[in-house]
């Protein structure tokens, strides 16, 4: 989901600077995007991009719930290594060990992917609020200044590059989770430390 919102968002970003130049925020101010130039169904496109900020918020919800149960669950096995080692039982602690450190490297995957969406949707938030800012601007020119309004434009406009880039990237299927690798990505020697120092712990 994080690598979708940010194609998007770097996407949206260069059709803005393809189809209304380079210096986008000095143009804004002075009224050269006109209403033609930015598509007449600019509004809907603008609506389609705040429905997509919308979802990626609520995968982010999903996200850091996902993370608060993953740590219960590390907690959880945590708890239940320390019972195991209470009662003699080293090959119970070793697997609740095992178990939890898995838990572990799923939450330090997912933190890394909440925090890069987080931080793609905050730029595509910003990119939209600029969007919306230049269309508000070129509606005021155009009310004030309609002879210098640039009717003859007829190339794509930011409108219909909006549209074609979303079909682009959103259709395409999200790129699977990491998978943790049960049988190889723990390392055994991290087990027996874990243990080690559990004995100590609890020894006192």
């Amino acid at each position: 989901m994080a690598n979708l919102i940010n194609k998007l968002n770097v996407l949206v970003k260069s059709s803005m600077h393809s189809v209304l130049g380079s210096d986008i925020d000095t143009s804004a101010r002075r009224g050269r995007s006109s209403l033609h130039r930015l598509g007449k169904n600019i509004d809907q496109d603008i609506t389609a991009l705040r429905d997509q900020i919308n979802q990626a918020l609520d995968a982010e919800d999903r996200m850091t719930a996902e993370i608060a149960a993953f740590q219960r669950e590390i907690a959880d096995w945590d708890h239940q290594a320390d019972q195991a080692l209470t009662k003699g039982n080293e090959a119970a602690a070793r697997h609740a060990i095992r178990q939890m450190q898995l838990q572990q490297q799923r939450v330090a995957l997912l933190e890394s992917d909440l925090a890069q969406h987080r931080i793609s949707t905050s730029e595509l938030i910003q990119r939209v609020n600029e969007l919306e800012a230049i269309v508000a601007e070129a509606r005021r020119h155009t009310e004030t200044a309609p002879a210098e309004h640039d009717d003859a434009f007829t190339g794509e406009t930011l409108s219909d590059r909006l549209r074609h880039i979303r079909q682009q990237v959103l259709e395409r299927t999200p790129d699977p989770a990491p998978a943790v690798a049960e049988s190889d990505d723990i390392d055994v020697q991290a087990v027996e430390d874990d243990l080690a120092r559990r004995r100590a712990r609890l020894s006192q």
